[in-house]
């Protein structure tokens, strides 16, 4: 009795011993068919767009489009306007699919779809063309925000309703954090804009979070189409500039060095900026050359860039970095001007990733005419001939900021802003 006693403890002892073994490998071979059917699911699904689509290069007549399928899949775009359609066939490279639709009208809103076989793989979407010199137009500005934050949705759901709608985006850089790897894009870029890129041209700036180690930038340069008309001698891509109706808009890479950002993007900066006819002039980069917060000023910047871009009648600068929103009085050389000289500076950072606080009141500079590093935001410029109205918007429509610029023909532009004169306190709204 003794020994069937004890033969029956030993077997219980041994279930006991291998119960948790064997939990462990059936949680072993559920993980293992759980990631096989991962991997395999896209190619016996129906194929989907994953990321996009994007719109690229928009001009007066004609559009680029982008998206990601799950599978390799031969697409094709269907548009559609005044009850006539158009079909262009995609160009395939794995699951990157692109399309160049030209012939358009200016300043017309096309209907298309993304069709596969048969099937319409999205549903309701348009585009628009660019507008023509003499029309109204609206454009947002913003940055560091790549991070997929509540904040940084809640933005982009403000950014596609505010009126009026925009016309294109400009981003002033950190698109997606850390290093803007390639598995990053999905959920801090298309996820959280996935209204927006269908129908908004989409204009992107490198960051300092934007490039990979040993300077790689190939995964933003693979997303984006961008015009091949930067600096000679510097890599294509990085530095670009295009034109919508009345302005011109140069985007380059501050991350280079000074001898790059002098020998190379300064000259560049002058000869399209002083040979353009166009009514405005911005130039986007992400390290500010003048700013009161967190980060130091970008001296270099100041010593290569400012210079030039005084030099050729820019109207305003947009930057991000410092993750806030700020305004500065018309300089000159660092020194406030009276309006209709000079440049307004604008940080407009605040696109979604942890705030940065300005520093203290008494020692902010004087050329800081309002901020704000409380509230998430985007900058909203709207053009109607002569005159241009910038305003700093917050989640639920609040204006954060606002101000009016009134630039004739041939003249330099004067401001009329909702802060107080130079003399006065800085504002913080």
């Amino acid at each position: 009795m003794t020994v069937r006693c004890a033969h029956r403890d030993a077997v219980a002892r041994r279930r006991a011993a291998a119960a948790p073994r064997t939990i462990l490998l059936w949680v072993i071979v559920l993980i293992v068919v759980a990631l096989g059917m991962h991997a395999v699911a896209p190619w016996i699904l129906p194929a989907r767009i994953y990321e996009g689509p994007l719109v690229q290069m928009a001009s007066e007549t004609g559009v680029t489009l982008i998206w990601y399928t799950t599978r390799p899949a031969p697409c094709r775009v269907v548009v559609s306007a005044g009850g006539q359609d158009r079909t262009f066939p995609a160009e395939a490279e794995g699951r990157r699919n692109r399309v160049r639709i030209d012939g358009l009208e200016p300043g017309t809103t096309y209907a298309y779809e993304v069709q596969l076989n048969r099937g319409s793989l999205t549903h309701g979407l348009t585009f628009q063309t660019n507008r023509s010199a003499d029309q109204r137009y609206t454009f947002l500005v913003l940055g560091d925000s790549g991070k997929a934050t509540r904040a940084q949705f809640s933005l982009a759901a403000e950014m596609a309703v505010t009126q009026p709608p925009a016309d294109f985006i400009l981003h002033t850089g950190d698109l997606v954090y850390g290093t803007g790897k390639r598995a990053g894009y999905e959920d801090r870029f298309f996820a959280p804009y996935r209204q927006l890129l269908a129908r908004v041209n989409f204009w992107p700036c490198l960051g300092n979070h934007d490039v990979e180690e040993d300077d790689d930038v190939s995964v933003y340069t693979d997303i984006f189409e961008l015009p091949d008309n930067g600096p000679p001698g510097v890599p294509p891509e990085r530095d670009y500039w295009f034109d919508y109706a009345s302005c011109r808009i140069a985007v380059f890479d501050s991350n280079a060095d000074a001898a790059t950002l002098r020998d190379h993007v300064a000259p560049w900066l002058r000869t399209i900026m002083s040979g353009s006819a166009a009514r405005w002039k911005f130039v986007a980069f992400h390290h500010p050359p003048y700013t009161a917060g967190r980060h130091h000023a970008a001296l270099a910047i100041q010593e290569t860039i400012v210079p030039v871009i005084e030099e050729v009648g820019v109207d305003l600068v947009f930057n991000g970095h410092d993750h806030n929103y700020q305004r500065t009085y018309p300089l000159l050389d660092g020194h406030i001007v009276e309006p209709g000289r000079g440049l307004i500076y604008i940080v407009t950072g605040a696109g979604g990733a942890e705030f940065y606080d300005m520093k203290p009141a008494d020692q902010r500079p004087a050329y800081l005419a309002a901020c704000n590093d409380h509230q998430h935001s985007f900058t909203q410029v709207t053009i109607a001939g002569d005159d241009l109205t910038l305003r700093q918007i917050a989640v639920g429509g609040q204006i954060l900021d606002e101000l009016t610029l009134h630039k004739p023909a041939g003249g330099n532009p004067s401001s009329t802003p909702t802060t107080a004169p130079p003399t006065a306190e800085p504002t913080v709204p």
